[in-house]
C-alpha cells in the first residue's frame, strides 16, 4: 500500500541547497535507524493486514508453513479502533459558528481519512497528512504520510521543510518530494528529486516554487508509539500458527530414524501413507503442554498489552449479561481519560489542517474562508436500556435540546428531507387538539335529546 523511505526523522541543515538535498539522500539511504524503520513498516503491515506472511516466515522452519497456512489475522486494527474513540463519530466543524456546506462539500472523505489517520498516529507515535487540491475533480484530497523527513535551520525548533519518498517509475532509483515554506529570506520551494540529488519540476511548476507559501502537510505526535501492540499481534500470529501445526500433527511430532538425507520427502495428513525403507522406523513424539494452555497463554499476553494501552478485551467465550452503559464507563475509565488528552492534541491538529485547507482553496481561487474555525468532538456514547433511551430522548425533547426532526433521524438516519417533512406533518395532525364543538340551536339540542321538550 505504501512505499516509504528509510530516513531519520529530523535533519538540521543551515539552508536549502544542492548540498542539503544530497545530504538528505545520504541520510535517507545510510544513516537511518534500521530497527525503528522496520518496526514502523511492521506496524503499518499489521494495521492494514498486508504482507503478514513475510513477518511470520522467519520464525518457522522452511517446511513448516508448507503444512499449514500461516495465521494472518491481525488484532492491531481492532486495538487502534478501540483506543482512538475520538473520531468514532464525525466531529462538528464550524466556520464562524456555523456549518459551511461549501467547505464540507470540498473535503473529500475527510472524516474517514481522519479516523484512519488518528489510529495510525497512535500506533506509530507520529503521523503526517498532506492536503492537495484536485483540479480535475475540484475537491480537496488528503494523503496519509507515516514517514516524513523534517528539515531544520540552525537554532529553529520548527521545521521549514519536509520530504517524503514516493513510488518511482524506475525501480533502480528512489524518488522524493520536497516542500519548504518562506522563512528568513528563503523562498518557498516545491520539487521532486532522485537519489542522485537531481531535481525535477512537478507538473507545470518549472520554477519549483511553493505556490502556497506554507507546507501543505500537517502533523500529529504522541508521547510514544504503540509498537508493543504490533509485537503482540506478531506473537499471537506465531502462537496461532503453532496451534494450527499442532492440530495438523494432532498425534504429535513425527520422528523418523534410519533415513538418509534426501532419501524421501514425507508429508503429514490422513490422506498420506508413509512408505519406509528397510531398517527405518517412525513414531510420534507428543509435545509438552496442551492446546488449552497455549491459548490461555496467548490470551494473557494480549490482555497485558491491552491494559498497558488503557484497553479491555472481550473474548468470544465470555459469559453472563452484558454490562450496562454505566458499568462500561467504569471499566473503560482509563480510555476515557486518554480521550480527553487526545482532544487537546487533535483540536490543535484540526486547526493546523484547516489553515492549510484554507490557504490551498484561496490560492486555487475556489473559496475564501474565515479564520474563525472551531471543532466540537462528539461525546462517547454507551449502550442503554430501551427505557433509559426513551427517557433521555423525552427529556431532551422537552427541554429544547433536540427537535422532533432529530428524534426521527435518531431512529432512522437515512430519512430524506421530504420523508422527514411528511412524517412531521402526520405527527402534527395527530397531536392537533380537537376542534371545539359548535354551539347548537335549541331545536338541534332537542333533536339530539340533550334538552327536555318542556324546558
Amino acid at each position: 500500500m505504501y512505499n516509504f523511505g528509510k530516513s531519520v526523522n529530523k535533519v538540521v541543515i543551515p539552508e536549502l541547497s544542492e548540498i542539503a538535498v544530497l545530504q538528505s539522500v545520504k541520510d535517507a539511504g545510510y544513516n537511518h535507524k534500521e530497527q525503528e524503520h522496520y518496526n514502523m513498516m511492521e506496524s503499518i503491515d499489521f494495521y492494514y493486514n498486508q504482507n503478514l506472511d513475510s513477518h511470520l516466515e522467519p520464525w518457522f522452519a522452511s517446511e513448516s508453513l508448507s503444512q499449514v497456512p500461516p495465521f494472518i489475522s491481525s488484532c492491531v486494527p481492532r486495538f487502534a479502533k478501540a483506543r482512538m474513540m475520538l473520531y468514532k463519530e464525525a466531529p462538528l466543524r464550524l466556520i464562524n459558528g456555523e456549518q459551511n456546506d461549501d467547505y464540507n462539500d470540498l473535503t473529500y472523505k475527510l472524516n474517514s481519512k481522519t479516523r484512519e489517520y488518528a489510529e495510525l498516529a497512535w500506533l506509530l507515535g507520529c503521523c503526517y497528512m498532506k492536503t492537495r487540491y484536485n483540479e480535475r475533480k475540484q475537491r480537496l484530497e488528503y494523503e496519509i504520510l507515516p514517514k516524513v523527513q523534517e528539515f531544520y535551520a540552525y537554532g529553529d525548533t520548527e521545521p521549514f521543510g519536509y520530504s517524503y519518498e514516493i513510488e518511482s517509475m524506475d525501480d533502480s532509483k528512489r524518488r522524493f518530494v520536497f516542500w519548504s515554506e518562506e522563512r528568513d529570506g528563503m523562498e518557498a520551494m516545491h520539487f521532486e528529486y532522485d537519489d542522485k540529488g537531481k531535481r525535477y519540476a512537478v507538473g507545470s511548476n518549472q520554477d519549483m516554487t511553493n505556490p502556497y507559501g506554507i507546507v501543505p502537510i500537517s502533523k500529529v505526535e504522541f508521547p510514544k508509539n504503540s509498537y508493543d501492540v504490533t509485537r503482540t499481534a506478531l506473537h499471537i500470529a506465531i502462537a496461532m500458527t503453532e496451534i494450527a501445526l499442532s492440530v495438523r500433527y494432532r498425534l504429535g511430532q513425527p520422528v523418523f530414524t534410519g533415513l538418509e538425507d534426501g532419501q524421501s520427502k514425507l508429508s503429514a495428513g490422513i490422506d498420506n501413507a508413509y512408505m519406509l525403507p528397510e531398517g527405518a522406523s517412525f513414531s510420534y513424539v507428543s509435545p509438552g503442554g496442551s492446546l488449552v494452555e497455549m491459548i490461555e497463554a496467548t490470551k494473557s499476553m494480549a490482555n497485558q498489552v491491552a491494559e498497558n494501552n488503557q484497553l479491555r478485551i472481550r473474548w468470544g467465550d465470555s459469559v453472563g449479561n452484558a454490562p450496562s452503559g454505566e458499568a462500561l464507563k467504569i471499566l473503560e475509565i482509563e480510555n476515557l481519560e486518554a480521550r480527553e488528552s487526545d482532544i487537546s492534541v487533535f483540536r490543535e491538529w484540526e486547526h493546523q489542517r484547516y489553515e492549510i485547507d484554507r490557504r490551498v482553496l484561496e490560492v486555487h481561487n475556489v473559496l475564501n474562508l474565515s479564520e474563525e474555525y472551531t471543532v466540537d468532538f462528539a461525546e462517547t456514547s454507551y449502550p442503554m436500556s430501551i427505557d433509559q433511551e426513551l427517557k433521555l430522548l423525552d427529556w431532551k425533547l422537552a427541554n429544547g435540546v433536540i427537535t422532533q426532526k432529530d428524534v426521527l433521524l435518531y431512529f432512522n438516519k437515512d430519512m430524506s428531507d421530504s420523508e422527514l417533512e411528511e412524517k412531521l406533518g402526520e405527527i402534527q395532525e395527530e397531536q392537533a387538539p380537537p376542534e371545539p364543538a359548535q354551539p347548537q340551536s335549541t331545536f338541534q339540542r332537542i333533536l339530539n335529546g340533550t334538552t327536555p321538550v318542556g324546558s
